[in-house]
């Protein structure tokens, strides 16, 4: 590595700092007189969290340690390299590849930016164990073998996942692709600091991956039915609360989100759909929240109605996931164009896939669009209905979403008369080889100092490459 790599270490960073003079020096951080690293914000991360548009999470530095050492003690001992693909924006990048692998004294090896090729090169020459990986990165593996055929990837011992689920036929593809490999994943939330539950390294098999783990340490979770506020029992569904260390502090300048989510007992409410077997591993089964999973993170519906109720084409409008099998769902709009606008159906239905294009990031954008009738009432819409029960109806019917804005529409408990739309759909893909996701290369350059900067013992090497490296 030497003969391509130059190196900074924190030695030489503490040299330049000096250099500034004492005028130029920033004092070291200190928590405020009375107050312990629970009570004080280390982080802001954005999340729809249950419903209704982003909220900043206040993540305190107690909740990043805790979890920190809740993940320390079901990681095996030989994984001492760590791939970081993920955005570090998501939780899961923030925790496992940005502080996680100090306390674990692990090297982090991180891409600028994503693409396949440069990953599995990247797991050929440094000869990783595991991949940590959200669904659509795994699926794409497993439906280009001959991709997959140009590198050795043989040192690999598992597959890490989280954010959104895999399918019984993706894991399946997943284990013939790579015999004698595991397969763990993570569940939780913004909210939580990431994980709730983790699969512990005695259940890597891949009997065990449609569950996601057990629960972490120092944690405690009720199953609560949503209708009645009872517990449940071992194999009953109910809503998933947690309570424990990692559970932050709450939403920033929003008490009435906070109190919604956070109880007085302390439980965080997941909005999630689960239940405990009897060998205590938790089975997710279903969403009580409207968040739609696009590539493992969540996008608020409400949002997107909010920015296209604001475009003057469009007089009402909802949005909803559907299924797609590389990025898991993705947000299509269902609008009521103006009269004027009536007979351009499929100028506005182009003209509003932009608009978004332009005014959200790209896992926010829509798809598809379809011009509809009006908001009325024939189809009984319920919370925790999914879009696969929508579908068949949609396609000659409105569709109304919970308003978190107060506009005038109806609740989702009424009816929507079956008109016959105009309609337009327009399908809008952004799945090519060679993709690369935008703004990960600058967050990456950013991160390798931030945790360079912890420890006199880190190195920093830049290869000729393209890669960063941090060596201990």
């Amino acid at each position: 590595m030497a003969d391509r790599c130059y190196s900074t270490t924190i030695k030489d960073l503490l040299e330049i700092g000096k250099s500034y003079g004492e005028s130029g020096q920033i004092p070291p951080f200190q928590l405020p007189k009375g107050k312990k690293n629970k009570d004080v914000c280390g982080f802001l991360s954005f999340s729809s969290g249950t419903t209704g548009l982003p909220k900043a999470v206040m993540i305190a530095h107690a909740n990043v340690i805790a979890q920190c050492l809740q993940i320390e003690q079901i990681t095996p001992a030989t994984l001492r390299r760590i791939l970081a693909v993920l955005p570090l924006f998501h939780i899961t990048g923030l925790v496992h590849q940005l502080h996680l692998p100090i306390l674990l004294n692990a090297n982090v090896y991180m891409l600028p930016a994503f693409t396949l090729e440069d990953t599995l090169q990247a797991v050929q020459d440094y000869k990783l164990e595991e991949m940590l990986l959200v669904p659509p990165i795994l699926i794409r593996m497993v439906r280009e073998p001959q991709t997959l055929a140009k590198f050795d990837l043989s040192s690999l011992k598992r597959f890490s996942s989280g954010a959104a689920p895999l399918s019984a036929e993706i894991l399946e593809l997943l284990k013939k692709t790579f015999p004698g490999t595991g397969f763990k994943q993570g569940y939780g939330m913004t909210e939580s600091c990431s994980c709730i539950t983790a699969h512990p390294p005695s259940k890597y098999d891949y009997k065990y991956a449609f569950r996601v783990g057990t629960i972490v340490a120092s944690t405690e979770v009720k199953i609560v039915n949503p209708d009645t506020g009872k517990e449940c029992g071992l194999d009953e569904p109910g809503e998933i609360w947690a309570r424990g260390p990692q559970v932050v502090m709450g939403y920033l300048n929003n008490k009435k989100a906070t109190d919604e989510t956070f109880d007085k007992d302390g439980f965080l409410h997941t909005g999630d759909i689960g239940s405990v077997d009897s060998e205590g591993l938790i089975t997710i089964s279903d969403r009580l929240k409207e968040m739609i999973k696009v590539k493992g993170i969540g996008v608020a519906p409400a949002e997107l109605e909010d920015l296209l109720l604001g475009h003057p084409d469009v007089e009402d409008v909802a949005v909803l996931g559907i299924p797609e099998d590389y990025a898991g769902e993705r947000p299509k709009a269902y609008i009521v164009v103006k009269q004027s606008q009536k007979g351009e159906a499929e100028a506005v239905g182009e003209a509003l896939i932009q608009y978004v294009r332009e005014n959200k990031v790209r896992h926010k954008w829509i798809t598809e669009v379809e011009i509809i009738g009006e908001f009325d009432s024939t189809i009984q819409i319920s919370p925790g209905l999914s879009p696969l029960d929508l579908l068949p109806h949609l396609s000659d019917a409105s569709f109304q979403r919970t308003n978190p804005f107060n506009h005038t529409r109806p609740n989702p408990q009424e009816r929507i008369r079956q008109d016959p739309p105009t309609r337009v759909t327009r399908h809008v893909s952004e799945r090519h080889q060679g993709h690369r996701d935008q703004g990960q290369a600058g967050a990456g350059q950013a991160v390798i100092f931030l945790i360079g900067i912890l420890s006199d013992q880190c190195t920093l090497l830049c290869g000729a490459d393209g890669w960063l490296h941090m060596v201990w």
